[in-house]
């Protein structure tokens, strides 16, 4: 198959990470994948190799331009099926699709995707040929959202990772690149710095334990429209030294498996790239509790959920996993058996293909 991936986000968030995945794995498989993503994207500045890409900015919902461009880059590839995911994408890639008579495949990340806008609904209704979720959660959200969804135009493909062993060098440079120093531990959490992401509330709780577990880090791995209050919160709680900054991963994989406790605290989530991630590098985590994590995460059996904003709770959750080392142990091992299990990049990429070809 040849398929046409077209993102105009400029952030690299979990779509984005779901199509680089995917694009390597189905042309692992034999297929050619073209992304289509916005010129001044983290996608373009952080391009992995084996991933051919069009730097091309949308424009405007339903720009004429970018609509007869797509038509004609969508012949000249020969392009068999595209996957879009926000409004705009929907608007100017699935017109350029409908006029080349392709399916246009929706890969919904979470269900704030939808709303109770006419636009939203036409341009889902006559756009849209069939929609991916990451979870059986976003499904019922979504359908919350915007009663006029049918259950049976969703396919739960969950998001995948192999599992990983580190390199030590690789994994004790990065470390040292942290200046965390021999015997000292990390409790790391990777993500948008983002308001929904809730970072304060694992720094405020983290204030309150470092005095008490000094030989216990915070790193925290991302980059947003977020960092600059959160260092302020840093220095006006006179952490600096204990809390760092990372930036963003190039290599989420390894800097989860550099993590001794990994964390999530978000608000709002579909099925987070990021607790598969630290699954698949077999870490023990504390994630809150919402949206599609309980499909994943069985509390105190591979991991431990708490409910969101109860930072009482994840203060008691880290002090128990720092202070039960064979607990974090067990609950590692238990994350990685559930990885192999279901939740497998092989797995995710195999249905992914099915999928693409009963759309043709």
């Amino acid at each position: 198959m040849n398929i046409l991936y077209i993102s105009s986000k400029k952030r690299w968030g979990g779509v984005v990470s779901w199509m680089v995945k995917t694009a390597i794995g189905l042309s692992a498989k034999g297929h050619k994948v073209t992304i289509l993503s916005h010129p001044r994207s983290m996608l373009n500045k952080n391009l992995p190799e084996g991933i051919k890409l069009i730097p091309k900015k949308l424009g405007p919902t339903f720009n004429p331009a970018t609509i007869i461009y797509l038509i004609k880059l969508i012949n000249y590839l020969k392009i068999d099926l595209i996957v879009t995911n926000i409004d705009k994408e929907i608007g100017i890639g699935g017109l350029a699709a409908k006029f080349c008579g392709i399916p246009n495949v929706r890969r919904v990340g979470r269900e704030d995707d939808f709303n109770s806008r006419l636009r939203t609904k036409l341009t889902h209704k006559f756009l849209v040929t069939r929609c991916i979720v990451p979870c059986k959660y976003v499904i019922g959200a979504s359908i919350k959202r915007a009663s006029w969804l049918k259950e049976d135009e969703f396919t739960v493909i969950h998001n995948g990772r192999n599992p990983y062993q580190a390199d030590p060098d690789a994994a004790a440079s990065l470390r040292s690149k942290w200046n965390i120093l021999p015997g000292e531990k990390v409790i790391g959490m990777t993500c948008q710095l983002t308001k929904v992401k809730h970072t304060d509330h694992l720094i405020n709780t983290f204030r309150n334990i470092s005095s008490k577990f000094p030989e216990w880090k915070l790193v925290i791995s991302g980059e947003g429209p977020e960092k600059s209050r959160l260092e302020g919160l840093v220095n006006e709680l006179g952490l600096n030294k204990q809390v760092i900054f990372a930036g963003f991963s190039i290599d989420p994989l390894l800097s989860a498996a550099s993590y001794d406790i990994a964390i999530s605290v978000s608000k709002i989530e579909g099925f987070p790239n990021t607790i598969v991630e630290y699954f698949a590098a077999g870490k023990p985590v504390i994630s809150t509790d919402v949206g599609g994590v309980r499909e994943i995460i069985k509390d105190h059996f591979n991991g431990i959920l708490i409910p969101f904003a109860d930072t009482d709770a994840l203060q008691r959750s880290l002090e128990e996993l720092i202070t039960h080392p064979k607990l974090r142990e067990e609950l590692a091992s238990e994350a990685l058996e559930t990885l192999k299990k279901s939740f497998t990049e092989d797995m995710m990429i195999n249905k992914l293909e099915k999928f693409f070809l009963d759309c043709k």
